[in-house]
């Protein structure tokens, strides 16, 4: 789930996060370039006025990317990655399990999600919300799903290169979250559930009952 990552860490290492207040001068500039030339060049600004920042923004999301350029551009010594600084001491003790599965297994659950969501109503919701008069400018219509269907329904392009699109940024979201949890970061207790994922779900269960007691 997009920041979930970020709100992990920022509890179990007890972030101490600066308050960068909406600059409203800069923000109508950058919403003006949005308008005129797409979110490509300010993502490519974003990635190269703080490329830790940008690696973990969702570049093809206006919204945050325009925010992103906002923290950054306003505080810029902060610690660029999420402009935060940790607190000298953790303040939880924490065990932390993580999950792993095969890329293309979950490239496979991708698809087949968006098989299920198409067989549930997901043109025709989307259709229910244009009649609305929402439109692609709403931001609750900026996510994964609402931003690929939106042009099909307007004739740009048929629904098989909907779902591809939808695919697409979807595994791209993967990519951002995966980022936040290294393989080799020791905290992080993995357990493979790619063959055997009923043993997996035990392996868990005795790790968190061990660390419990």
């Amino acid at each position: 789930v997009g920041g979930t990552g970020q709100y992990i860490w920022a509890l179990i290492e007890g972030w101490e996060v600066p308050e960068v207040k909406p600059d409203a001068k800069l923000r109508a500039e950058l919403e003006l370039r949005l308008e005129k030339h797409g979110v490509e060049p300010l993502a490519d600004e974003l990635t190269k006025i703080a490329p830790e920042v940008a690696a973990s923004t969702d570049l093809h999301n206006p919204r945050r990317v325009i925010r992103a350029i906002e923290r950054v551009r306003s505080n810029p010594s902060v610690d660029t990655i999420n402009n935060r600084r940790k607190a000298e001491e953790e303040p939880f003790n924490a065990h932390i399990i993580g999950l792993t599965v095969e890329r293309s297994i979950l490239h496979r659950r991708v698809l087949d999600r968006l098989d299920n969501m198409l067989a549930n109503g997901w043109v025709a919701e989307i259709e229910s919300l244009l009649e609305a008069c929402y439109s692609a400018d709403n931001r609750a219509l900026s996510g994964i799903g609402y931003r690929q269907m939106i042009p099909h329904l307007a004739g740009e392009y048929d629904l098989e290169e909907a779902v591809r699109l939808t695919a697409v940024a979807t595994n791209r979201l993967i990519r951002h979250q995966n980022n936040w949890f290294k393989q080799d970061d020791p905290r992080i207790n993995w357990v493979d559930m790619t063959d055997d994922p009923e043993q997996g779900t035990k392996s868990v269960t005795e790790a968190a009952t061990t660390w419990r007691r």
